[in-house]
C-alpha cells in the first residue's frame, strides 16, 4: 500500500470547473493508484468496507449510477477510497498467518463510526491544517 496515500487524495489538483475534487466520483483505476494497490486487493478491502452503513449507501448510489448511464463500472468516491485506505492500514498492521480479512472485519464492525462522512471530512480539515501550518513555518 502507498505509504503517502491521504497526501494523494486529499491533494487532488482543483479540477478546471472549479469543483472541489473530493466530492467528484473517480474511476476505480484512479483509486487502485492513489492507494498503490491491486484490483484484487481494491476488492478485497471494499467487501470489508460494505460493513459501514455510509459505505454501502454510497456504493449503491454509484452503482445505480451507473446502471443508469451505462456505464463499464460504477465510479468510486474519494470517501469511498479513504474508508478503503483506512482498511487497508488495518491489513497491514495484522501480521502474516492469522485470517486478516475475519480480524479486520470484527474491527471494523466494533469502529463503525470512525468511517463516517463526519470524520473524513475532519480528517480533511485536519490534514489541510498541517499542510498549512507546515507552509507557514516554511515562509518564516
Amino acid at each position: 500500500m502507498e505509504s503517502g496515500w491521504r497526501e494523494q487524495l486529499f491533494n487532488q489538483k482543483p479540477s478546471r470547473s472549479g469543483a472541489n475534487p473530493l466530492v467528484l466520483p473517480m474511476s476505480r483505476a484512479k483509486a487502485i493508484k492513489i492507494l498503490g494497490i491491486c484490483p484484487r486487493t481494491l476488492k478485497r478491502w471494499a467487501e470489508v468496507a460494505e460493513l459501514i452503513p455510509e459505505y454501502r449507501l454510497i456504493l449503491l448510489r454509484m452503482n445505480t449510477f451507473a446502471q443508469q448511464n451505462d456505464l463499464r463500472a460504477p465510479p468510486i468516491t474519494p470517501y469511498q477510497v479513504w474508508v478503503i485506505g483506512k482498511i487497508g492500514e488495518l491489513f497491514s498492521d495484522i501480521v502474516q498467518g492469522i485470517d486478516k480479512k475475519a480480524l479486520v472485519a470484527a474491527i471494523v464492525g466494533a469502529n463503525k463510526f470512525e468511517y463516517t462522512r463526519t470524520e473524513f471530512e475532519a480528517e480533511q480539515i485536519r490534514f489541510k491544517s498541517q499542510a498549512l501550518g507546515e507552509m507557514q513555518n516554511v515562509v518564516k
